[in-house]
C-alpha cells in the first residue's frame, strides 16, 4: 500500500513539473513553420493542466480564426490537447465551417503511432486519426444536412460506409 501511494506521489509530481508552457510554445514553433500564429493568448497554469484563453489565429498575417479555449492534459500515458469555440474569418468561411464547438486530439502511449481526433461544430460530427508514421491524417463526418452548407469541404470528402471521409498526407 505504502509503494502504491509513493508511486502515486511522484507521478502527481511529475505531471506536476512538466513544463506545460514549453510544451505550449513548441506546439506554435511547429505551427509557425506552416505560417500560422497564435497571438494574444492568456496563460492559466493550473499544476495539473494549462488553460490559454483568447487566442487569435492568423494565417500569413491575416486573420484566420479566434480560439476562446486550449486546454492542454499532459498526463503521460494519455495526453490531450483541446480546442473550444474556434470562430473562422469571414473570409474563410467558404472552406471551413463557421464555428467548431470543441475538438480534442489525445495521444496515448497505448496506441503510440496515432492521434486521435474527435470534433463537435456547426457541421455535425466528426471522428478521426493521425498517422504519425505514414503522416497521414483521416476524418470521417457524419452525413448530416448542416455539412451539406459548405460545399466547398464537402467536395473534399469522400463517401464510404463509415460516412463522409478526408484524407490526406503531410
Amino acid at each position: 500500500m505504502k509503494r502504491s501511494l509513493y508511486a502515486f506521489y511522484i507521478l502527481l509530481i511529475i505531471i506536476v513539473m512538466i513544463p506545460k508552457e514549453k510544451l505550449y510554445f513548441t506546439f506554435e514553433s511547429i505551427l509557425s513553420q506552416h505560417h500560422l500564429f497564435i497571438n494574444n493568448e492568456e496563460f492559466t497554469n493550473r499544476f495539473l493542466l494549462l488553460d490559454i484563453d483568447n487566442g487569435n489565429v492568423l494565417l500569413d498575417n491575416q486573420e484566420f480564426a479566434s480560439i476562446e479555449s486550449v486546454r492542454i492534459s499532459p498526463w503521460l500515458f494519455i495526453n490531450q490537447l483541446s480546442l473550444s469555440n474556434i470562430s473562422f474569418s469571414p473570409l474563410y468561411r467558404n472552406f471551413f465551417p463557421g464555428e467548431i464547438e470543441s475538438i480534442v486530439f489525445t495521444y496515448s502511449l497505448f496506441h503510440p503511432l496515432s492521434v486521435s481526433i474527435d470534433g463537435e461544430g456547426d457541421f455535425g460530427h466528426c471522428d478521426g486519426n493521425f498517422d504519425l508514421l505514414d503522416q497521414k491524417v483521416r476524418v470521417i463526418f457524419e452525413p448530416t444536412s448542416q455539412l451539406r452548407r459548405y460545399p466547398l469541404l464537402v467536395n473534399k470528402l469522400h463517401q464510404e460506409k463509415e460516412g463522409l471521409v478526408y484524407e490526406s498526407n503531410f
